[in-house]
């Protein structure tokens, strides 16, 4: 049992130095089914007693591989089951949120997903932190990819062992434990065999369409192979040594922030003349925190928007701006660099004003258009196969709905607190707030956002989703309700 000594010595010495052991923590434990988040599992049940923790298993299933992931979705709610812990699990679409979300990775848009699942499940059941099964070869793969990309020393640090919530942003008091980072994949696979515990192996760690993947089958044995053995243990190292010199840079960001930037309403100015006396690197990651005070992540912001942003600091012409991800804009004032979100300008739901009821048609073939506000709602009855001219299943103002489920009789208004819509794809509910959150809508346009509810509940969240019970199936045969959201009559 050596192997399950050490790995279960790693992660009691982990939940000790993360403030974890005996402090009535409740940790949601993400579980993909496979052998480095099983072993995680494993481990922690058996350490639980000892040191006074509470688990709740968590799984989300992503809906790309067919039977497999149903597979892995049963495995691991039987595995939860066995060891006696509380389990969630549900479906999504990466694929939809991918289009709702504007996001052109699959990888980027299926992480944020994943991580606003977990954190969506930690808020419902009281957890401090949701934990993972990341491990020394993520760490290696992750610094390789952040070099490839062109990543500064953020890029480098690779991964915390205790790090803020990276997705949503307003997850502010939810932290994110990676324990097993001194640990192998090897170790974890090893570790299962030897308390005869299994796993699942995912297919999707084998698509070459994936760059993480490519890394991982690819360079990272020929790196190995053809310049350095210990190639990983090396990225380690570098991971840490960045670790260590970011946090040393940023304590002296801290000491001379109140002296060049001054945050209020929203927004962060930053003294052009303050900021132009410090290193080129404090200047770097001044402007970088700036962005991040004002969206409350990084995650969209690029290399090249970074170097983008430097170029703007120190450009004298003056009057000029930069448009950065997530609305947010770097201006030039006289004196002054001011990041802001322009929400306002680029909000594209009107002010509804109100409540409407709607009168739909219930009979085959009937078009009619009605003012919902300052809305006009073209609606169609009839079958799926022949939809209205106007109908546009990829334009997110238009939904089809099964006509049964909304009934003949409709209200169009915004949202109101505690509402609760079961999103396509999900078997739960959610409530809208939280779903305004995983889709990144801001705050500032949510009580905007025209709703359109039934007696069975919110059917549409006009420009973003519909509800699950209100889909149509294929095959059903039954009449389909197309419905088309404009402000003109175009």
């Amino acid at each position: 049992m050596a192997i399950a000594a050490e790995l279960e010595r790693k992660l009691a010495v982990a939940l000790n130095r993360a403030g974890y052991s005996n402090s009535d923590t409740t940790l949601v434990v993400g579980s993909s089914g496979g052998p480095d988040s099983s072993a995680l599992l494993y481990a922690l049940y058996r350490l639980k007693e000892a040191h006074g923790i509470s688990l709740h298993v968590a799984h989300l299933n992503h809906n790309f591989r067919g039977q497999e992931a149903e597979d892995d979705a049963v495995f691991v709610a039987e595995m939860a089951k066995e060891q006696g812990l509380p389990v969630t699990v549900a479906k999504e679409d990466p694929h939809e949120y991918q289009r709702v979300r504007g996001i052109s990775s699959f990888e980027q848009g299926a992480r944020e997903m994943r991580y606003a699942f977990l954190a969506r499940v930690a808020r419902e059941v009281g957890a401090k932190a949701v934990t993972v099964g990341h491990t020394s070869d993520d760490l290696a793969e992750t610094v390789i990819l952040h070099v490839l990309r062109g990543s500064g020393l953020y890029g480098l640090r690779g991964m915390k062992e205790v790090s803020d919530w990276p997705w949503p942003a307003e997850a502010i008091e939810l932290q994110l434990f990676r324990p097993l980072l001194g640990v192998t994949k090897a170790q974890t696979l090893e570790y299962c065999h030897e308390i005869g515990r299994t796993y699942r192996e995912d297919s999707g760690n084998y698509m070459w369409r994936f760059t993480r993947n490519r890394v991982r089958q690819d360079l990272m044995p020929k790196l190995a192979k053809d310049y350095n053995p210990q190639v990983r243990s090396a990225l380690v190292r570098l991971a840490r040594t960045a670790a260590e010199e970011l946090d040393f840079v940023e304590q002296e960001l801290d000491k001379a922030w109140s002296g060049i930037a001054v945050e209020s309403n929203g927004e962060v100015r930053v003294s052009r003349s303050a900021l132009s006396r410090l290193h080129p690197l404090l200047q770097r990651l001044a402007l970088r925190r700036g962005y991040v005070l004002v969206t409350g992540d990084a995650t969209r912001l690029k290399e090249s928007h970074m170097v983008a942003m430097e170029d703007l600091a120190v450009d004298k012409r003056g009057g000029r701006s930069l448009d950065l991800p997530a609305g947010v804009v770097l201006r030039q004032e006289y004196k002054q660099l001011v990041l802001a979100r322009t929400l306002e300008a680029d909000c594209p739901y009107p002010n509804l004003g109100g409540e409407y009821p709607v009168e739909l048609p219930v009979e085959t073939g009937v078009d009619r258009v009605g003012r919902v506000g300052p809305w006009l709602v073209a609606m169609h009855s009839g079958k799926a196969s022949q939809p209205p001219d106007w109908a546009n299943t990829e334009d997110d103002w238009t939904a089809r709905l099964e006509a049964s489920a909304i009934g003949p009789d409709a209200v169009v208004r915004t949202w109101r607190p505690g509402d609760r819509i079961q999103p396509l794809g999900m078997q739960g509910h959610k409530k809208l707030q939280d779903l305004y959150t995983d889709l990144q809508v801001p705050r500032s346009w949510r009580d905007r956002v025209p709703l359109l509810g039934c007696e069975r509940g919110i059917g549409w969240v006009v420009g973003h989703r519909i509800a699950d019970w209100a889909k149509v199936n294929a095959d059903s045969g039954e009449m389909v309700l197309w419905l088309r959201f404009s402000q003109s009559e175009d």
